[in-house]
């Protein structure tokens, strides 16, 4: 309709080239009175990138991610990339089904909330498509760039912290020993007992859980007390876990922190504004929500990078709240 090529259509519509102002702005006005718009699939057939990308979680009313996509969010705009998000209900399978089908649609990259330690099929997809994927929360050794918290860190200044308390015994509610950043917040507790309390055996104070869910944690605190009296102390693997602890202590009747006091991980939202507020550990959820996007944006425009990909650790902060120290401010350590 402007009487020019292909190549000087694409040009103007992407602010490129040496097209006088005027050629432009025709090219430009008659797209808009066309109501064109972009063909992706096109564009990847023509080898150029769809600028979008496709973020794979556990579960969409994981607390987590509240913050954590308002980091994310910002960055990917300003790069003019849109995303994604699918769950996986932390199954392999669904995780393996989700990245493949999210390569197949042309995604630039993945960022992934690993449910396992398997990454067969993140490698498949990564080398199959050659696009970068990016792990947040959990490492898979070096094969794949990711953003942690410094979960062993965690681990051991909640259980410090507990330990400060009394002379009570503290337990550990852990997560499933295949994702790293659990098992390190685990090795936390374990390293803080060997140096706080080196008479105590750790393996004999930590109660795994299958599931990181109130539910879960509800039925550990049950275990817990039906084998151990108060006063006592938990240390729990995340704050969702810790909520269902702090249901089936109120649910029986025990004091917090008196009889016992629990420590959670990660910091969700609304915490400050329970019955009792839940002392936790506080993961920066937004600024790795930033740093995962720009990490994949970067590892997009510098393939080379994919060889040493980069592995960040976020620091944690313990914030104390009434669940362990009582009617009392709390405070950051």
């Amino acid at each position: 309709m402007v009487g020019v090529s292909p190549t000087a259509v694409s040009l103007a519509l992407n602010d490129k080239g040496s097209l006088t102002e005027d050629l432009r702005k025709r090219i430009k006005d008659t797209a808009a009175v066309m109501n064109y718009r972009p063909n992706s699939s096109a564009r990847m057939l023509r080898g150029s990138r769809s600028n979008s990308v496709s973020v794979i979680i556990n579960y969409f009313n994981n607390p987590f991610f509240r913050s954590f996509f308002l980091g994310l969010e910002p960055v990917l705009d300003e790069a003019g990339v849109t995303y994604s998000v699918s769950q996986t209900w932390d199954s392999l399978a669904k995780e393996q089904e989700l990245a493949r089908k999210a390569a197949e649609h042309g995604s630039d990259g993945l960022i992934v909330l690993n449910c396992s330690a398997e990454y067969a099929h993140l490698k498949s997809v990564s080398d199959t498509f050659s696009i970068p994927i990016v792990l947040i929360s959990h490492t898979l050794e070096d094969r794949f760039a990711a953003l942690q918290a410094d979960n062993l860190r965690g681990g051991y200044l909640a259980t410090e912290h507990l330990l400060s308390l009394d002379k009570r015994p503290v337990f550990h509610i852990s997560g499933m020993p295949g994702k790293s950043g659990l098992k390190n917040r685990m090795l936390g507790f374990k390293s803080a007992l060997a140096d706080l309390r080196p008479e105590v055996n750790p393996e004999s104070f930590i109660y795994p859980v299958e599931a990181l869910t109130a539910a879960a944690g509800y039925q550990a605190m049950e275990t817990i007390l039906e084998h151990h009296k108060p006063p006592l102390g938990v240390f729990v693997v995340n704050d969702e876990v810790a909520l269902g602890v702090v249901t089936y202590v109120r649910h029986i009747g025990l004091k917090m922190p008196e009889q016992v006091a629990v420590v959670g991980f990660s910091d969700i939202d609304l915490l400050e504004t329970l019955y009792i507020p839940l002392t936790s550990i506080r993961i920066p959820q937004k600024r790795m929500g930033a740093l995962a996007a720009q990490t994949l944006l970067d590892l997009i425009d510098h393939p080379e990078n994919r060889l040493s990909p980069p592995i960040l650790t976020l620091p944690v902060t313990l914030v104390v709240r009434e669940s362990t120290i009582g009617p009392q401010q709390g405070k950051k350590r």
